[in-house]
């Protein structure tokens, strides 16, 4: 049966246009040998009904709706590409960023690159946010990790698109809720979504993306957050605030304090698949500061009214659930940019699991969360933690040379400041 497309998602979907497309890229940097396009086709196949969005496409015009694509292959959204010589990854990411996801298909595709430093790969999936609402909806990559090697098997369950292709019109979705007032608003975020979220978005420009990344041990943070008194969280935020800074400073940008959106998790009584949802807190980031301490102290004053809130979630909770759920949590993260307050900086901090995870019989060392810049946002950072390993992955409007850098060094003056 179709679905039509809700407020939120027509939101999101408004935000991606061609000339500034706005997509989601998560990087899984893998040990072993890359598979065969067909080994990763088959454990797709295997797993992506657990995530029904991905074989989904848009139909209609105006009212809007997610329908079974007919002829859907998965073959047609698996890449294979060795990175070319003289190109780093990070110039080949910015690229994937800039390009549109195909709107006549499912909108997510997945490469597996080659030729990185050291001979690793990676599995590097873009995906639009509007795929995954974190109840009914989740990130492909949620279902593909084990927590255990498991090997890829050739069964392969057999689906069959179901024959309504069409939107399901302004009628059907009355026939369809029990609530009508429910279905006139959600008709009218299909019928008017791209005019009246879309409107002050339009641009015929493309800017140019950028991104970093680095990652850090997740004991030293932690180290961190015991001796100042405060959260890992913080100290997260204080490291990213770091980025920022240098940012500027490379830039020849005036030291400024931004306002960053910092999506928290709260409890939603264990009703969706992430076992939360997604809130946005607004927090003005302490750039101008003067030192690392006094950074960290003032972000961890900042934040306390929220952590001490009885609806905050546990990081256990997030962590102990079952898949791979960072890629879901970034997504919903990303959507709360509807929320409509402008804002600078976008900081996704997602815990994830303590353990390894695993792609077939290949262990996973780390989840790089890439999110494009949109709105007014001038820096994105996507933070994810697996294994014992933190990463921050940065994309900004303009280039940032600085960033893991300024980053690391910020962590080593904070471990210095607590001993």
């Amino acid at each position: 049966m179709a679905a039509s497309v809700s407020r939120t998602e027509a939101q999101l979907l408004a935000r991606d246009q061609p000339a500034q497309p706005w997509h989601q890229l998560s990087v899984l940097v893998v040990d072993g040998r890359p598979p065969a396009a067909s080994e990763l086709g088959r454990l797709i196949a295997q797993r992506i009904g657990y995530a029904p969005r991905f074989r989904q496409k848009l139909a209609g015009t105006g009212l809007q709706a997610w329908v079974d694509d007919r002829g859907f292959n998965i073959a047609g959204h698996l890449h294979s590409v060795t990175l070319p010589s003289g190109t780093t990854i990070e110039g080949w990411l910015a690229e994937q960023l800039a390009v549109p996801l195909d709107r006549l298909h499912p909108l997510w595709d997945a490469t597996i690159l080659t030729g990185l430093v050291g001979g690793s790969w990676a599995l590097v999936v873009r995906a639009h946010p509007a795929l995954i609402d974190g109840a009914d909806n989740v990130h492909l990559l949620h279902e593909l990790l084990d927590e255990q090697p498991t090997p890829i098997s050739a069964d392969v369950p057999d689906w069959r698109p179901s024959e309504d292709e069409a939107a399901p019109g302004f009628a059907g979705l009355l026939r369809n809720v029990t609530d009508p007032l429910r279905a006139v608003r959600e008709a009218a975020a299909g019928l008017g979504g791209l005019a009246e979220y879309g409107v002050r978005q339009v641009t015929t420009v493309p800017e140019p993306r950028h991104v970093a990344a680095v990652e850090c041990p997740l004991a030293d943070l932690a180290a961190i957050a015991r001796a100042v008194g405060c959260t890992v969280h913080d100290v997260i935020v204080a490291l990213a605030t770091a980025g920022v800074r240098g940012w500027q400073v490379a830039g020849d940008k005036p030291l400024h304090d931004p306002v960053a959106l910092i999506p928290l998790a709260v409890d939603d009584g264990g009703t969706s698949a992430l076992g939360c949802q997604v809130a946005p807190q607004y927090v003005q980031l302490p750039v101008t500061t003067i030192t690392a301490r006094e950074r960290l102290i003032a972000i961890a004053t900042l934040t306390q009214a929220r952590i001490d809130s009885d609806r905050l979630v546990p990081v256990a909770q997030l962590t102990d659930l079952a898949g791979f759920p960072p890629p879901s949590t970034h997504a919903v993260a990303a959507a709360t940019v509807t929320s409509g307050r402008p804002h600078q900086v976008l900081i996704a901090n997602v815990p994830g699991p303590a353990t390894p995870r695993w792609l077939g019989e290949r262990r996973v060392r780390a989840l790089h969360a890439f999110a494009s810049t949109v709105d007014d946002q001038q820096v994105s950072v996507g933070v994810s933690s697996l294994d014992g390993r933190v990463t921050f992955a940065a994309s900004a409007i303009a280039p940032l040379p600085t960033f893991a850098r300024d980053l690391v060094d910020e962590l080593g003056v904070l471990r210095r400041e607590v001993r």
